[in-house]
């Protein structure tokens, strides 16, 4: 698996989980302070573990969880994450 370029991450704002848990993303060089990670609900299962591991994993990196949310009954799942100071 290839690494996601930065520049593409920091215009979209936005990373999926299963590129954060596959080691495809390097934040470091991410320009802003705030990031959202989504992950979609599979076959009935639902995305939060997926998406609560990915929160986890960049916990370690200095990312704070601010908010999960839903959009009403859409497939996906969202975390916004915050890097601290």
């Amino acid at each position: 698996m290839s690494l996601i370029p930065p520049h593409q991450i920091a215009q979209e704002r936005t990373v999926d989980a299963d590129a954060v848990l596959g080691g495809q993303v390097d934040l470091r060089a991410y320009p802003y302070r705030h990031l959202m990670i989504v992950t979609r609900h599979r076959w009935g299962r639902s995305g939060l573990p997926l998406l609560l591991a990915a929160v986890e994993h960049l916990s370690n990196y200095g990312w704070d969880l601010v908010n999960v949310l839903a959009l009403s009954e859409g497939p996906a799942v969202y975390a916004v994450m915050r890097r601290t100071a």
